[in-house]
């Protein structure tokens, strides 16, 4: 016999040999519980929801749960196979609500019982769960709040790390909307300041940059409820300890905002809030703008500009106050793109002509505001310039030079929206941006650092954006030339770090010119003009390449012409 056939007999000897007991040996409830002509489709189905459990895969059976005796003779005596007095597993039956956490708690809160089956199995679930908010409900004699049950399932209780389980990374979200996403059932239930609990999370949470890194690119280690609201001790984080949670992930960030003037600003506000009472900021704000928003009722510090559930890519429609249009980012007049070195004029006429057709579109559809930036954001993300297309449908593709400049300058819309789960209907709801709280008109004359903050640090980002983009333009033409770029392709991804380390840098909120983000600025700054630089020289090459051709083509012509009229003359003669 071959070795392989060795192998595959020893596996499958060693699989029946690590088969749980219950599907080796029926007992007295499987053998009833299986019977077609006793039971529904649904008791069949929980039976083969049992054989395919964790429970099961550990060797458990029914009685090890609801106890009784499980001697499959006594398949069809009831009464002995659900004895009370059975001496290894008195029957206990189905626990009632406020029962289950102890009820799972007899064997999940023994250690000597987990060790059987997992050296280093947590024993505190239960304990934890008594300190969670579901938790105190329940035994405050509030049976609408979820137990084990609710989250890992009756009897089809799949492993954590399977990915069909209730509790797998990507199925979380949807476990807990269960409830959190029912109107019914979370009516009556309220906020800490008195509002209705939202129903919204979930749809919210799909929109984010987190369920987009989970769901679509498959990231496992991407944030879902639990990694933010904990397990069995699930609570909302509070307002001084919200950074912390973030910063599981988000270290540096948390870290730069944790020594920031913001952090005190924001305990500040929050003491403020809470004697405003119910009315939060306005109780002493009034709306400064029409995109801004005094309903806030309290600033926790990450959340104060990122929101909660609904976190989308931070982006430049954050920023404000903003360009009237999201073009100025990469094309936008700079400081720096001037004299020796302003663009070709070639390149520039192209974004002028251009631009000025969206905007003619734009006001034809009487777009303005957030509208128009927004709509703009789309358009450029499909501009011929910007993409190519990738089928006969024409599906199109950023190209790859804009892919790259797109995403590391994070072009993003003001809105995003989302389905609300009561109404079925599509909800426009809006990033939080710095003259959300800041406001810009009118000032407030004893109040103007936030947003003169704001606007320098807006100002920076979009300076070092316009340049680095104008080196890139201009080292693209000349590279579509045919001229060498690759020495000057250093300098740009410098930039770019830069560039990505100002968007970190913004949590520090100083632009103090021996700050962190101002030396980022300079430096990312001098990494752009040396790579404009070396675009302009590769241009002037291409330029003189192109006329040495042409006068190349002209002696040729020339000498061409010359060698036909010699011809001409030599044949003359011959006749």
């Amino acid at each position: 016999m071959k070795r392989s056939a060795f192998l595959t007999l020893g596996l499958s000897i060693l699989a029946l040999a690590a088969a749980p007991t219950f599907a080796q040996t029926p007992t007295s409830c499987e053998s009833c519980h299986s019977d077609g002509d006793l039971f529904d489709s649904e008791s069949l189905q929980m039976m083969e929801g049992v054989r395919g459990g964790a429970h099961a895969a550990a060797g458990l059976s029914c009685h090890d749960c609801h106890g009784g005796n499980p001697d499959p003779a006594l398949a069809d005596d009831m009464m002995a196979a659900m004895d009370e007095s059975f001496s290894d597993t008195p029957y206990v039956g189905t626990p009632d609500k406020g029962s289950i956490p102890g009820f799972c708690g007899r064997c999940h809160s023994d250690p000597t019982y987990m060790k059987r089956f997992k050296p280093d199995a947590r024993i505190d679930q239960e304990r934890e769960y008594w300190t969670s908010r579901h938790g105190i409900a329940l035994e405050e004699g509030d049976v609408n709040v979820a137990t084990c049950t609710d989250c890992h399932g009756l009897h089809g209780i799949l492993a954590v790390g399977d990915p069909d389980s209730m509790v797998f990374p990507t199925q979380v979200a949807e476990t807990c909307r269960a409830c959190h996403g029912d109107a019914e059932r979370m009516a009556g239930y309220e906020l800490p300041n008195g509002q209705p609990l939202p129903i919204d999370q979930y749809a919210r949470w799909k929109q984010s940059v987190h369920a987009e890194n989970l769901l679509v690119k498959e990231d496992l280690s991407a944030p879902t409820c639990n990694d933010c609201h904990g397990n069995h001790g699930a609570a909302p984080p509070g307002l001084d300890s919200v950074t912390f949670v973030c910063g599981q992930c988000h270290g540096r960030e948390a870290d730069m905002f944790r020594g920031s003037p913001k952090l005190a600003a924001f305990e500040a506000h929050n003491e403020l809030i809470a004697e405003a009472g119910p009315d939060g900021c306005a109780g002493c704000h009034e709306d400064p703008e029409p995109q801004a928003s005094v309903t806030m009722t309290s600033l926790g510090e990450c959340s104060a500009c990122h929101g909660n559930h609904g976190i989308v890519r931070p982006s430049v429609g954050m920023l404000s106050p903003p360009p009237p249009t999201p073009c100025q980012f990469c094309h936008g007049d700079n400081e720096r793109v001037a004299g020796h070195l302003q663009e070709p004029e070639a390149i520039r006429q192209s974004h002028i002509e251009t631009r000025d057709a969206l905007m003619a579109e734009a006001e034809a559809q009487g777009l303005e505001g957030d509208a128009l930036f927004n709509w703009l954001i789309d358009k450029a993300l499909n501009l011929p310039q910007h993409t190519l297309a990738t089928s006969e449908e024409g599906d199109l593709v950023l190209r790859l030079e804009f892919e790259r400049l797109f995403n590391k300058f994070r072009l993003g819309k003001t809105t995003y929206t989302y389905e609300d789960p009561e109404t079925g209907e599509m909800v426009e709801g809006h990033v939080i941006r710095c003259d959300t709280c800041h406001a810009t008109e009118p000032l407030l004359a004893d109040e103007p650092e936030g947003i003169e903050i704001s606007r320098a640090i807006q100002n920076r980002m979009q300076e070092l954006t316009s340049l680095t983009a104008g080196a890139e333009r201009v080292l693209l033409r000349a590279r579509r030339g045919g001229v060498e770029t690759s020495h000057a392709l250093a300098e740009i991804d410098q930039a770019v770090d830069a560039q990505i380390g100002l968007e970190v840098l913004v949590h520090g909120f100083s632009v103090d010119e021996d700050s962190e983000f101002m030396e980022t600025h300079a430096r990312g700054m001098e990494h752009a003009e040396a790579a404009f630089v070396a675009g302009i020289e590769a241009m002037d090459e291409l330029a003189f390449r192109r006329k040495g051709l042409l006068v190349s083509l002209a002696i040729i012509v020339l000498v061409l012409i010359a060698l036909a009229f010699k011809i001409r003359q030599i044949s003359a003669r011959a006749d």
